[in-house]
């Protein structure tokens, strides 16, 4: 397949994606705002969610403790554990490659929801600087599915996974 062709096959996943999340039917944009029509466990889920997502996209190679504490407040379970025990190498990747990353959610659909799980795709993106990129930076596009789940009244979020 050629490169026009992988074009129509990202084209087309993209399309899917968004018709995926239109027809779960909630939809958030990065103002940061949530829909009024959406029911008050659809909104506290789609905030953690949001909360999480950005807190795990967001990197300053000067300062990490702070943003990987955050990722962790949100965490819980093995995604937690895993996240904890690569914090040394996500620090000192961060200062070796001077990165930094500020995210946005662009979309975000909250799937399979009951009293004690749930499932959201966001579609975000990220400036990324670092020392391959330059000062300008790029943009990277990330889809994500977040699984969380309730833990003493807080929605904290138990899997990522990097979706296509």
């Amino acid at each position: 397949m050629g490169a026009r062709g992988g074009t129509w096959v990202v084209g087309g996943l993209a399309v899917a994606l968004v018709g995926l999340m239109v027809a779960i039917g909630v939809l958030l944009t990065s103002r940061a705002s949530v829909d009024d029509d959406l029911t008050a466990s659809q909104r506290e889920v789609a905030e953690a969610a949001r909360t999480e997502a950005l807190a795990f996209l967001t990197v300053d190679h000067t300062d990490m403790d702070p943003l990987i504490d955050a990722v962790l407040a949100g965490a819980t379970g093995e995604f937690k554990e895993q996240y904890e025990s690569q914090r040394e190498m996500l620090a000192s990747e961060a200062v070796r490659t001077e990165a930094t990353s500020a995210g946005e959610v662009v979309a975000l659909g909250v799937g399979d929801l009951d009293d004690e799980t749930a499932t959201v795709l966001i579609a975000a993106n990220s400036t990324v600087t670092n020392t391959s990129t330059g000062s300008e930076g790029q943009v990277r596009y990330y889809r994500l599915r977040l699984d969380l789940v309730r833990e003493d009244d807080r929605w904290l979020t138990s899997n990522v996974q990097f979706v296509r």
